[in-house]
């Protein structure tokens, strides 16, 4: 288990480096990494009264090191003593009309705040619901901290694959736009209803269709027929059976890529504007219950939203700029 330095660990670091001892040397007295050694006499060390060069003291050090931690406990603090800060952080995370995170609510808060004691760090919102009470308020982030390992298969029924490394550097690089990634998000057991979710690779532009049926050849002629409103060069699929026509594509001069058997990560892009769409549509929702305004709704509000992955710019201002 991982320590904080003691007052008695750095009384022996001040006496090595006075006996000019190296840092790997320490690190070995001490049993530490080098690294937490180097970065200790970096950030802990102290301009002696009347010199220009910095100089490592233990009982200054210590201290510094306890003002940094009681420093880094205040931020979370700061929410807590802070009614209106916690009323904004607590409401922007429970929006439906539009896509929140800490990163995010830390950059519209700073931005129109105009006193800079009372900016807060994405970080110090993490910390905050870590705290038991507000459990109830993480539920509303996409991510989750587990994830299942599944055992990868090494093969696929689909014919006519083209693998990923087959794929142009424009797209790869995603300096292009018109390069998109595609998958199915699933209704609850015992409908038959889904929707074919699509993202720009570049852009992060989301189209979301209803799907009544689930059949390959109405899915292709679906991504098909969305050439004829946005520009489409390429689609990365997984390996569902439902994108097994996939040369119905080719024959329209779509290219198509397809992913190693359980490697999702290689087409991460779709796999987040999935978790994304749950915000909206649980894992028990039929989606049967809803028509395709209501799908276009929620793909609107998504195209809509600023993302910090394009330097807090929407999808829409991004792929139509």
């Amino acid at each position: 288990m991982w320590k904080h330095l003691t007052l008695k660990d750095r009384e022996t670091i001040e006496i090595q480096l006075k006996r000019w001892s190296k840092q790997n040397e320490i690190a070995k007295v001490l049993k530490k990494w080098e690294s937490v050694i180097s970065r200790e006499i970096t950030n802990n060390s102290v301009f002696k009264k009347w010199s220009t060069k910095k100089e490592y003291l233990a009982l200054e050090a210590d201290h510094k090191a306890y003002i940094k931690r009681y420093n880094a406990k205040f931020q979370s603090m700061k929410i807590n003593m802070n009614t209106e800060l916690k009323l904004f952080i607590i409401s922007e995370l429970e929006r439906k009309d539009k896509i929140t995170s800490p990163k995010t609510i830390a950059f519209e808060r700073n931005k129109k705040e105009s006193n800079k004691k009372l900016y807060i760090s994405y970080e110090s919102i993490y910390k905050w619901l870590e705290r038991p009470e507000n459990d109830k308020y993480r539920k509303n982030l996409l991510y989750k901290k587990w994830y299942k390992k599944v055992k990868a298969q090494k093969w696929s029924r689909i014919i006519w694959r083209n693998p990923l490394e087959m794929r142009t550097d424009e797209a790869n690089n995603r300096t292009e736009n018109g390069h998109f990634e595609a998958d199915l998000v699933v209704s609850r057991k015992g409908s038959k209803y889904a929707i074919l979710t699509l993202i720009d690779r570049k852009s992060r532009l989301p189209r979301i269709h209803l799907l009544k049926d689930k059949s390959s050849k109405n899915i292709m002629e679906i991504i098909k027929s969305e050439k004829e409103k946005i520009w489409i060069k390429s689609v990365t699929f997984d390996n569902w059976m439902e994108f097994a026509f996939h040369k119905i594509l080719q024959d329209s001069w779509i290219e198509t890529f397809f992913c190693e058997p359980y490697h999702s990560r290689e087409k991460w892009s779709i796999e987040n504007l999935n978790r994304i769409i749950r915000r909206w549509f649980p894992k028990w929702t039929d989606f049967g219950d809803y028509t395709q305004d209501e799908i276009e709704r929620v793909c609107n509000i998504i195209a809509d939203s600023p993302r910090e992955i394009l330097g807090f710019k929407t999808a829409n201002q991004v792929h139509f700029s």
